[in-house]
C-alpha cells in the first residue's frame, strides 16, 4: 500500500514544524532552484527516510521499488483517471482450468540494469521468495498459489504451483480460482527480482546501491536516509518508445514544514500535500499562484481504529458499537482535511471495484445511544482503554487521535493515548499486544480481496493486526470467496461479509476515505497519480518542461 498500509503514517515525523517564514534552505541539500537544476531532473520530497529496497520486507516504501522494478503486469490510468491493466513483463497470457492455471509469455527485450536478461526464473524465484523470505511481509500476495503453505519461511523452495516451462513461459496454478489474479500482479508486492543477484547479495539485498537491482525504467545511483537518487536503465525496454521525460531523480527526505518550504523556494518539481502540515497545505492550495497547478485523485482508502477484542472490556460487542457511535467522523473529516473526503461504513473505500452502497449509511453519530450502551456494560468504569500512537506521526494524524479520544471520553469512557516509536508499535501490532490504534489501509490492488482478506482471512491475520477477531466460518467464507467464479455473486459474497464484521460484530471502527493533491512546480508540465492516490508515484507518469519553457512559466509568475 504504498503509502499502502498503516505501517507508515501518513505525513511522517513531525519534525521541522514552523511557519512558512521564507528562511533559506541551509541544512539540507537541495539541487538547485528551478532556475538552475539541469534539464531532465525530477526533485521529489518523502518524509521519512527508505528503510529498503528490498519489497519484500516492507509494506509502506514503494517509492523505488515501483520505479527500479517491473512487474509481469502494469497499472496504466487513462484522461478520465479510470485505471486499466496493461502488459508489463508478460506479453502474453492464458487462464485454463476453470480459472486455476495461468500461463505467462515473458517479452523478450526486458533487461536488468546490468544487462542480464529477465527469465522465467526470475519470476519464480521472485513468487516463492515472498513466501520462503523469514519475515517476510509479502507473503498475502503468494499464499493463493499452490503449496505455498508447504514452503512457508524455508528459503531456496519454490512451491509446487510455480512451473518454469523455458526462459520465456511460466505457469502458475493456484489453490483454488481467484479472479483478481491479474490484478494483484501488478501490485508493487509482485516485483520481479533477478534470482542470481539476489542470491549473491544474500541478507543485504536492497540495503544499498551495490546490493539492489531491477529492470524497471531506472537504477539506484545514490542510497541514504536523507537522499535517494536514480538514472534511467540503460537496458530498460521501453527506453526509446516512451521517450521518459525524466532521466534522473532526487528523492530528498524533510520535514514537513521545510519540504513546503523548499517547494515554495523552487527546491522541489513536485509538492505531495500529504506530507506537509495541515497550514501549510491550506496556503498553498488555496493561493492564485498555485491554483492552476494542483493535480487531484482521490484515495481508494479507507482509515479506521481497529479494537483488540482480546482487551478487558473490547470482548463485550456494546463497548465497541458504543465506540463506533461515539466518535464524531464527519467533525474529523472537516477538521482535518477540510471536508474532502467521504465517510466509509464498512471495510471497502469508495472507488475500490467492488464497494458496496448498501453497506453505507447506517453508522450515525449518536452521543447518548452511545452512553447509554456504555451504562450496560458490566464494571465500565474500572475498564481503561489505551490507544497508541506513532510518535513520528505528523500534526494531523496526532490530533485525529486526540479528537478520537476527546469523543470517547465525552461519551463516558476513559482513555489514554500512548505513544511509541514506529518499530516498537509495528512490533507490538504484529504481535497482537495493541488495545487500540488508528491505521490507514490503501488499495495495492483494485479488489475487495485486498481489503477484506488482507485483515480477516484467518486468524493469523486478526493477531497480527491487534484485532483478534475469531471467527473460522467467516476466515473460510472470506477464503472461499476469491474463488467464486461468477462476479456478481462474488461480490455479492463481499457485501455480505463485510456487513457481518462491521455491523453485526463491529470489528472496527471504519472513518473515511479522504482525497489527495498535489502541486506542480515550474519545471513540471504534467503529472499522474498513481491509480490508488498513493504518494509513492511513477516517475515515468511526470513530463517535465524543456529548461526555455520552465524559465518562461517562471518570468511570467512574477
Amino acid at each position: 500500500g504504498t503509502m499502502t498500509s498503516e505501517a507508515a503514517p501518513e505525513g511522517g515525523a513531525m519534525r521541522g514544524e514552523g511557519a512558512l517564514d521564507g528562511s533559506p534552505m541551509t541544512e539540507w541539500e537541495i539541487s538547485g532552484s528551478s532556475e538552475s537544476v539541469e534539464e531532465g531532473l525530477l526533485r521529489i520530497g518523502l518524509s521519512e527516510p527508505v528503510s529498503t529496497m528490498d519489497i519484500h520486507k516492507t509494506s509502506s516504501d514503494y517509492m523505488i521499488p515501483l520505479n527500479i522494478y517491473e512487474r509481469l503486469f502494469e497499472v496504466w490510468v487513462d484522461e478520465d483517471g479510470v485505471a486499466w491493466l496493461v502488459d508489463g513483463l508478460a506479453e502474453d497470457y492464458s487462464v485454463e482450468n476453470g480459472g486455476q492455471t495461468y500461463r505467462f509469455t515473458l517479452r523478450d527485450d526486458a533487461y536488468f540494469s546490468d544487462g542480464s536478461k529477465v527469465k522465467a526464473s526470475d519470476v519464480a524465484f521472485s513468487f516463492a521468495r515472498m513466501l520462503t523470505l523469514p519475515g517476510s511481509l509479502q507473503t498475502d500476495f503468494a499464499d493463493i498459489i499452490y503449496g505455498a503453505d508447504e514452503v512457508m519461511g524455508t528459503p531456496g523452495k519454490i512451491p509446487e504451483g510455480i512451473r518454469v516451462l523455458d526462459d520465456r513461459h511460466l505457469e502458475i496454478t493456484l489453490s483454488e480460482p481467484f479472479e483478481g489474479y491479474l490484478y494483484e500482479l501488478a501490485s508493487p508486492s509482485c516485483s520481479v527480482l533477478s534470482e542470481s543477484f539476489v542470491t549473491r547479495a544474500g541478507d543485504d539485498y536492497g540495503s544499498g546501491v551495490e546490493q539492489t537491482m531491477g529492470s524497471g525504467p531506472y537504477a539506484v545511483t545514490e542510497y541514504s536516509e536523507q537522499k535517494i537518487r536514480l538514472e534511467r536503465n540503460p537496458y530498460y525496454h521501453c527506453l526509446e518508445g516512451e521517450s521518459l521525460s525524466v532521466r534522473k531523480v532526487e528523492v530528498i527526505v524533510l520535514p514537513p514544514a521545510l519540504m513546503a518550504q523548499a517547494f515554495l523556494e523552487g527546491g522541489l518539481d513536485i509538492l505531495d500535500t500529504g506530507l506537509i502540515n495541515p497550514d501549510a497545505e491550506e496556503i498553498i492550495i488555496h493561493s492564485d499562484r498555485w491554483k492552476d497547478r494542483i493535480v487531484k485523485r482521490s484515495r481508494v482508502d479507507i482509515k479506521y481504529v481497529m479494537m483488540n477484542l482480546d482487551s478487558p472490556g473490547l470482548e463485550d460487542i456494546r463497548l465497541r458499537r458504543a465506540i463506533q457511535m461515539a466518535v464524531n467522523r464527519q467533525d474529523l473529516l472537516d477538521t482535518l482535511y477540510g471536508g474532502e473526503g467521504s465517510l466509509v461504513d464498512g471495510i471497502f473505500p469508495k472507488g475500490l471495484f467492488g464497494f458496496s452502497e448498501e453497506n453505507q449509511g447506517w453508522l450515525k453519530y449518536d452521543l447518548e445511544e452511545a452512553k447509554r450502551l456504555i451504562r450496560e456494560v458490566p464494571d465500565v468504569d474500572k475498564i481503561h482503554l489505551e490507544l497508541a500512537a506513532n510518535s513520528q506521526s505528523n500534526t494531523r494524524t496526532l490530533t485525529a487521535l486526540e479528537m478520537i479520544r476527546q469523543d470517547l471520553e465525552e461519551a463516558g469512557l476513559d482513555v489514554t493515548i500512548v505513544s511509541y516509536d514506529e518499530k516498537t508499535l509495528m512490533y507490538l501490532r504484529r504481535n497482537g499486544s495493541l488495545m487500540m490504534y488508528s491505521g490507514e489501509w490503501t488499495a495495492d490492488y483494485d479488489d475487495p480481496d485486498n481489503f477484506i482478506y488482507t485483515f480477516f482471512g484467518s486468524s493469523e491475520k486478526t493477531h497480527s493486526r491487534s484485532s483478534h477477531y475469531d471467527d473460522p466460518t467467516v476466515f473460510s467464507r472470506i477464503s472461499k470467496a476469491r474463488g467464486i467464479q461468477n462476479r456478481k455473486a462474488r461480490l455479492a459474497e463481499y457485501a455480505r461479509l463485510e456487513k457481518i464484521l462491521v455491523q453485526d460484530n463491529a470489528v472496527w471502527i471504519p472513518l473515511y476515505s479522504t482525497g489527495h493533491q498535489f502541486v506542480l512546480g515550474d519545471r513540471t508540465a504534467s503529472f499522474s497519480p498513481f491509480w490508488a492516490g498513493w504518494s509513492s508515484m511513477y516517475f515515468r507518469d511526470v513530463v517535465l518542461k524543456e529548461n526555455n519553457e520552465t524559465k518562461s512559466a517562471q518570468g511570467s509568475s512574477r
